[in-house]
C-alpha cells in the first residue's frame, strides 16, 4: 500500500479516507472462506485492491483471509479467483442484524485483476 493509500476505510466521524476508487455491485455476490464452503459474507463494495462485505457475525480486525470468489457472468475465462486479505476494520451495519468489514487483497495472483474488472463490468453501477 502506497503512501497515498494508508487509509483502513472512514474515519471515526463516518468521512471515507480511500483514495482508491471503488464499485459499488448491484448483485451482492458471495464471498467464501477460501478452504471450505462457509460464506464469509457478501461484496458490497470492490477494487483490485480491496472489499468491502457485509456479513452477519463481525470480522476480527488484522486477520488475515484466504478468500475466494465465483464469478457468476458468463463472460469470463475464469470461474473464481482465490486471493488472501487482511480484515482492516469492521463495525456494525445500519441495520443492526449484520456487519460490514473493509479488507485489503493481499498479492493478487496474476490475472486476478482482470477477473475484479469484470466483475465491476458486469455487475457494478
Amino acid at each position: 500500500m502506497s503512501s497515498e493509500e494508508t487509509s483502513n476505510g472512514p474515519d471515526e466521524h463516518g468521512v471515507e479516507q480511500r483514495s482508491l476508487n471503488r464499485h459499488h455491485l448491484i448483485y451482492y455476490l458471495r464471498v467464501f472462506d477460501g478452504l471450505s464452503s462457509r460464506v464469509v459474507g457478501h461484496i458490497v463494495d470492490i477494487s483490485p485492491q480491496g472489499i468491502m462485505l457485509i456479513t452477519d457475525e463481525p470480522i476480527p480486525v488484522q486477520e488475515e483471509y484466504r478468500l475466494r470468489m465465483r464469478f457468476p457472468g458468463a463472460g469470463s475465462d475464469r470461474e473464481e479467483v482465490v486471493f488472501d486479505a487482511v480484515c482492516r476494520w469492521c463495525r456494525q451495519d445500519e441495520n443492526p442484524e449484520f456487519y460490514i468489514a473493509g479488507f485489503q487483497i493481499q498479492d493478487l495472483p496474476a490475472g486476478a485483476a482482470n477477473f475484479i474488472q469484470g466483475l465491476i463490468a458486469e455487475f457494478g453501477m
